[in-house]
């Protein structure tokens, strides 16, 4: 029983290296045939990329430059963020003070010229 159990082993390695073998020279015989028409695919798409790229260049820079200030901006608000609440404070301390102000009486008119 122990000498069939082995034949069994050895036979299934067999099979597994066969397989591997077959398995390798049938992925390599596809690659080959098939290695014209991706080097044609690949310069067609290659160009097309290419060429949609100089294309879009332009738009993608303006809209990253855009997003850039952007950024920036709300880099500057997130610094001044926590100052509001005193700003505001301060704004309304500077609304009191001036409506407690006295307006001064306008300038009287200068005298007409033939007067």
């Amino acid at each position: 029983m122990g000498t069939f159990l082995l034949v069994c082993i050895v036979g299934v390695l067999a099979l597994m290296v066969v397989g591997s073998v077959i398995g390798a020279l049938l992925h390599a015989l596809f690659w080959i045939v098939a290695l014209p028409f991706r080097i044609v695919f690949k310069v067609i798409f290659g160009l097309g990329g290419l060429f949609v790229g100089l294309l879009m260049a332009p738009f993608v820079a303006v809209v990253a430059v855009i997003g850039l200030v952007v950024a920036l901006l709300a880099g500057i608000v997130s610094l001044i963020a926590p100052m509001l609440p005193l700003l505001l404070l301060a704004g309304f301390g500077w609304a009191i003070y001036r409506a407690g102000w006295k307006r001064r009486a306008p300038p009287a008119p200068p005298p007409a010229f033939w007067s």
